[in-house]
């Protein structure tokens, strides 16, 4: 008779192998600009349950920046707050969990941050946008989060956890602005840190005042990955770095990425160049250099090219991820099907060649590979 081991082996290998030929699939197909997804996403999220059960695997849609300042602010007044992710909700319920960097304040308070440039803030029922479009974390690790002030950062917090949007990279001390959030995914429990290298003065959290967890102590970002590793199953880590409309990351941030996985990092998101960058595997860990913009108002066409990142997670690190790409028409994502989405997905893997990874492109998706979970 098998053993009970071999068994679950055996369970496991079908399992993958089902949830790669449904990825491989091509869900979330349809128009070239699609609001509505068929039924292969609930495909892929029935797929990964069983996964899930099997070996402990987790999933994870992540997108780029959303910012509900700005020319934001009035498609929210006409459109409601059901607005900004209709076209993309779907996908992200079809996952565990879902993960965007919050670009802006949301508050009725404050004034801009005198002598900045480009100060974002959102309504103060904007929060209930995340909600409603199925955002479960966010990163305020950001150049953005305290633009309006200190009363609207904290007000800011305080509609998250009214809306039930977790936050990470952010809070009321450096205490908590370094301490992950921690959310359970089919008894599995992920957190979440976030880091910003882009540091207005007056944004770092102190042992007594408000504000964000920064990349310069680069012990500390590597200590806070290590205390998280050792609290949760799952490690995700967020960074706000490199240069704004460069489509290739920076030694530095490749550095950190790398530091971050070494530390224990799971997946590594990144973000702030506004543009989308390439793709690695780093020790079988993934890592997003930058997500591009999500829900924004991008001033220029290469600005408005999007991505969603799809992720299947285990105990060894990535299973198999799925690359989305999308476009923001009037402010908002859409995701593209047909040969807009094959040239985009096709730009993205060179993107990532150029980094040492391969990224399969098929049905206008790009797919990265990873190695089978090691424990079972």
């Amino acid at each position: 008779m098998r053993s009970l081991r071999t068994m679950r082996k055996i369970a496991t290998a079908a399992c993958l192998v089902s949830l790669v030929l449904l990825l491989a699939g091509g869900c979330l197909g349809g128009s070239s600009q699609s609001a509505n997804l068929p039924s292969l996403s609930a495909l892929w999220k029935s797929a990964a349950a069983q996964c899930a059960s099997a070996n402990g695997l987790v999933t994870l849609t992540a997108g780029g920046d959303v910012n509900f300042g700005d020319g934001v602010t009035p498609t929210l007044t006409s459109g409601g707050m059901s607005y900004p992710f209709a076209g993309v909700s779907q996908a992200f319920a079809s996952t565990d969990l879902s993960f965007v960097n919050l670009e802006c304040c949301i508050s009725s308070t404050g004034s801009p941050v005198p002598g900045k440039e480009f100060t974002f803030e959102g309504p103060a029922d904007s929060a209930e946008a995340l909600s409603i479009g199925g955002i479960k974390v966010v990163s305020l690790a950001n150049n953005h989060s305290k633009d309006y002030g200190t009363a609207a950062f904290l007000e800011t917090l305080d509609h998250l956890k009214q809306n039930g949007i977790a936050y990470c990279g952010a809070g009321r001390n450096s205490s908590e602005a370094y301490s992950p959030a921690v959310l359970d995914a089919r008894g599995k429990k992920v957190a979440f840190l976030a880091f910003t290298g882009v540091i207005p003065d007056g944004w770092p959290a102190t042992a007594t005042s408000p504000g964000t967890a920064i990349t310069w102590d680069t012990k500390r970002v590597a200590q806070a990955i290590k205390d998280a590793r050792a609290k949760a199953d799952y490690v995700v880590a967020s960074f706000h770095w490199g240069i704004e409309l460069a489509t290739s990351p920076n030694s530095e941030q490749r550095d950190l990425a790398h530091l971050a996985v070494d530390s224990g990092a799971d997946l590594v998101l990144g973000h702030h160049p506004h543009v989308v960058q390439g793709f690695e595997l780093y020790k079988n860990r993934l890592i997003a250099y930058s997500l591009g913009n999500f829900v924004f108002s991008p001033p220029r066409a290469e600005s408005a090219r999007s991505v969603m990142l799809m992720t299947l997670m285990g105990p060894g690190g990535l299973v198999e991820a799925k690359v989305v790409p999308a476009v923001i028409t009037g402010d908002r994502p859409f995701i593209l099907n047909g040969s807009a989405a094959d040239a985009w997905a096709g730009t993205m893997a060179s993107y990532s060649k150029s980094l040492g990874t391969t990224m399969n492109v098929s049905g206008g998706r790009g797919y990265i590979s990873g190695g089978a979970p090691q424990k079972l």
